[in-house]
């Protein structure tokens, strides 16, 4: 049995080339090894044993004469165990005993010398020398008996080609053995290798072909037997081309790419390299081909993506820039340079931080660390760069880190985009939601936060903070009369003059109209405030030129103190608010602080307004009838409609107690309109009861006159009560024709076509002149109580009803003479020409159906 892997060898060998007992009488046969041959070797043996070790001697000493063999030796201790092992050798031949054993060791002699590199023909040369000594041998013992030498020799020589014979058969099979290992080897190589290979003669028939290169063609194992020729699997011209130049030449040819188009994959791309070899005498082509296809796919992409990112890059609309970790700018596009005024050259050389802002910069520095130490991914914020002019410009940052692949440096990425615009069109819109339009002052948004920031910082300190509230004197007859824009201009003058007359730290703010207020912080004592009211006061009054016309502006003002006054910013506007009205009731011009008993009687208002609400609601109103009297006949030719309110059914309250409340309010509005509704419905009833006619005068506030379309109004509520618009005549102010002369004639000319007449009521009390007179389509003038009161005892009240009397009369109009109680007045008025009179004297105001009964009395012929 083998112990060894060398035994293996030699069993496996020796069944490989069938050397079983039969083999080795065949052959001994062959060589004509007879039992008496064995004897004569047997002889031999004991003869010999002598002489072995001098066979092995000679034989060595004749091959280290070869330098080819002695590199095969590699000490002496190799050349004493080679001779101890050849000695045995030999001894061996003679032995007589030819078993397997035998057989076994001569194939491990074959075995040992092929490995070792032992060329047959050095191994034959062993043989010769010893026979050749072992001839010697013979002759020496047997040189007297020719026949007797002859024999032993011929046993020699037979069992010598014997040995010989098993020797080199083992060693040739050994050599094919290492051939078809390194072949299958190779063939495992090529086969596992990544590469395709393909192994083609001369002519391009195909020798060979590895799986790899069949994978990459998507050919089965066979296809080679109906595809031979490399050009019906591979038909591109460049290939052959190539290949030819390296058959002819030798020159190796690397990098040929080839496209593939009938691939099941669809289009691949191969890419070759062509050696040429020989075998044998014949010239072979070697093609180690690989599929590119994916890596140029990848290729194309990655050039696309470049060429994607050099336009992005390039043409974005947002500059962008590569940093290094420490903010050199390495990379820059267009559109940043077109930003930052800086050119590419000029960047190159900077570090982002150098056109940062520099109240931005503690800021932008933490954030780009915290992501160079990968605390963040990545940020964005807005913050400022500096052009290259020195300007701050608003942009909008983002930044990111980035590792290059092959260098493995970090990268700082950033984009930044041009945000100045919008910048500006929100500090716009902010100044716009903070700033009245017209004169750029604060309005009362930012008022409410500079007031409020005032009060904190007086908590704080102790100060004061005073509160005035400025309301303009007689500013709606500039407007009205010189127009709108003279208004706004003089509001851009005031606005001017009172920031002129302020701290600093004051503000100063519209408040809306011709209202402004004024904050004004950190003051000592209230009578600080005071001498700024004063300064603005004077400020104001200084002459202003509008339209032509020289004005000298007044202003009503209110002062409130905190923390006296309020504690808050909303109870100190209404502090300022209440004590500018008392500052304005004095007559303007003046300012006023809040006291305490402002503030009952601004409540007391409130009070009187949530009354006049229920009122209206809980029909509380009604109307009396004053008769007016033609004083030549004694007739009653007219009556006006008197309001009267009832306060919770039980007191009748004056209308001097709610109407100016009602006009400031706004509520004059709907009250108005209820006086005229039920007084044209009692005109209309007067006349389907028969009754005499009379001319029904009614009372119209400025706010009812030029708040609504008073026209449509009285159309409307003529067509619901069915009165005569000719019995119907409306009464109106001076200082109403005064506020806005161009809307009033307009209404008044619409009211008059309907019918309606017009009468100026408290004449001479306002400020109208002949010449307005003359513009509006007036029917009559109603002189004033007060100048009746002190007539006929009052000269200059006498020459003014006088002259009032006699303008009527030229201008052929009607007059009536209001608040007439004495004898004396009717008489001074019946003297100087004034038939029509209303007052006591004549009948106070009543209810209608008192009126209904007077009249009656008067006219017992109507119907009852």
């Amino acid at each position: 049995m083998p112990t060894n892997a060398l035994d293996e060898t030699v069993d496996t060998i020796g069944r490989e080339i069938g050397l079983d007992q039969q083999e080795v009488a065949e052959r001994m046969a062959f060589l004509d090894l007879r039992a008496d041959d064995l004897a004569l070797l047997r002889e031999l043996h004991d003869m010999a044993l002598g002489d072995t070790d001098t066979f092995s001697d000679d034989f060595y000493e004749h091959i280290l004469g070869f330098p080819q063999l002695r590199k095969l030796v590699k000490d002496d201790d190799t050349v004493q165990r080679l001779k101890h092992s050849q000695a045995t050798y030999f001894r061996g031949l003679t032995s007589g005993d030819y078993d397997g054993a035998y057989v076994r060791d001569r194939l491990r002699v074959g075995l040992v010398h092929q490995r070792i590199g032992l060329e047959p023909k050095w191994y034959i040369g062993a043989y010769r020398k010893y026979l050749a000594g072992m001839f010697d041998l013979l002759w020496k013992h047997f040189h007297a008996d020719p026949e007797r030498f002859r024999a032993m020799f011929n046993s020699v020589l037979k069992v010598v080609c014997l040995d010989m014979g098993l020797a080199l058969d083992t060693y040739a099979h050994a050599d094919h053995r290492s051939v078809v290992q390194h072949q299958n080897y190779l063939e495992q190589i090529i086969g596992g290798m990544p590469a395709g290979l393909i192994v083609t003669d001369a002519s391009g028939r195909i020798r060979s072909m590895n799986a790899t290169m069949r994978d990459m063609l998507g050919i089965p194992d066979d296809a080679l037997d109906t595809h031979p020729w490399l050009e019906s699997l591979l038909p591109s011209p460049e290939l052959a081309e190539r290949m030819a130049t390296t058959l002819a030449s030798g020159a190796p040819q690397d990098g040929v790419v080839i496209t593939v188009d009938g691939h099941a994959d669809g289009v691949r791309y191969f890419e070759f390299n062509i050696r040429r070899t020989r075998q044998a005498d014949e010239r072979i082509l070697l093609l180690i081909g690989r599929d590119i296809t994916f890596k140029r796919q990848a290729r194309l992409r990655l050039q696309e993506s470049e060429e994607f990112f050099r336009l992005t890059f390039t043409q974005a609309a947002v500059g962008i820039a590569l940093l290094s970790r420490e903010g050199r700018f390495v990379r820059v596009n267009r559109k940043l340079t077109q930003i930052v005024g800086f050119t590419e050259i000029e960047l190159l050389q900077r570090f982002l931080y150098q056109i940062t802002y520099q109240s931005d910069l503690l800021e932008d520095r933490a954030l780009f660390r915290q992501l160079i130490d990968g605390e963040i991914r990545d940020f964005q914020r807005e913050t400022r760069f500096v052009s290259k002019r020195g300007n701050p410009i608003w942009v909008t940052l983002s930044a990111s880190a980035m590792r290059e692949a092959l260098s493995g440096q970090l990268r700082l990425i950033v984009a930044v985009e041009d945000i100045s615009r919008r910048k500006q069109a929100e500090e716009a819109l902010l100044r716009m939601a903070n700033h009245d339009a017209l004169t750029g002052l604060p309005n009362r948004i930012l008022l409410q936060d500079r007031l409020s920031h005032a009060i904190s910082q007086a908590q704080r300190t102790g100060r004061l903070v005073g509160v005035m509230f400025i309301d303009l004197d007689r500013f709606k007859h500039v407007n009205d009369s010189l127009g709108h824009e003279a208004g706004d201009q003089m509001i851009v003058e005031i606005a001017r003059r009172l920031s002129r007359s302020l701290r600093e730290s004051d503000t100063v703010a519209r408040q809306g109209g011709d209202e402004f207020v004024v904050v004004l912080p950190d003051l000592a004592s209230a009578d600080d405030a005071a001498l700024v009211a004063q300064k603005v006061l004077s400020e104001l009054f200084q002459p202003l030129m509008l339209a032509g016309n020289e004005l000298f502006p007044t202003g009503s003002i209110g002062i409130a103190i905190y923390p006296r006054d309020g504690q808050d910013p909303t109870a100190l506007l209404k502090a300022a608010d209440t004590a500018m009205y008392r500052s304005k009731a004095s007559g303007g011009s003046h300012f006023h602080f809040y006291t305490e008993d402002m503030g009952m009687r601004a409540e007391e208002h409130l009070h009187i307004e949530a009354r006049l609400q229920r009122a209206l609601q809980r029909n509380e109103f009604s109307l009396h009838y004053q008769p007016q009297v033609d004083i030549a006949s004694g007739r009653i030719i007219g009556l006006e409609a008197l309001l009267r309110w009832e306060a919770d059914g039980r007191e009748v309250l004056p209308t001097v107690d709610f109407i100016p409340l009602a006009e400031e309010t706004g509520l004059i509005v709907p009250i108005g309109e209820w006086v005229l509704a039920t007084a044209m419905r009692q005109l209309a009833d007067f006349a389907r009861k028969g009754l005499p006619p009379l001319r029904m005068s009614v009372n119209v506030s400025a706010r009812q006159f030029h708040q609504q379309d008073i026209g449509a109004q009285v159309e409307r509520l003529l067509a619901s009560s069915g009165c005569d618009p000719n019995a119907l005549t409306l009464e109106i102010t001076e200082t109403l024709l005064m506020e806005s002369p161009g809307a009033a004639a307009e209404a008044m000319v619409r009211l008059s076509n309907m019918g309606i007449q017009l009468a100026i009521d408290d004449f001479c009390t306002g400020y109208s002149s002949l010449a307005n007179l003359k513009r509006f389509p007036i029917h009559g003038l109603k002189i004033d109580r007060s100048f009746i009161a002190d007539i006929p005892g009052d000269n200059d009240a006498a020459a003014i009803v006088h002259a009032v009397i006699a303008l009527a009369g030229s201008l052929k109009l009607d007059v009536v003479a209001v608040g007439v109680e004495t004898a004396a007045q009717q008489d001074f008025l019946e003297a100087h020409g004034c038939r029509h009179m209303q007052g006591y004297r004549f009948g106070k105001p009543v209810p209608a159906a008192e009126i209904e009964r007077l009249l009656r009395r008067r006219c017992p012929d109507a119907a009852a």
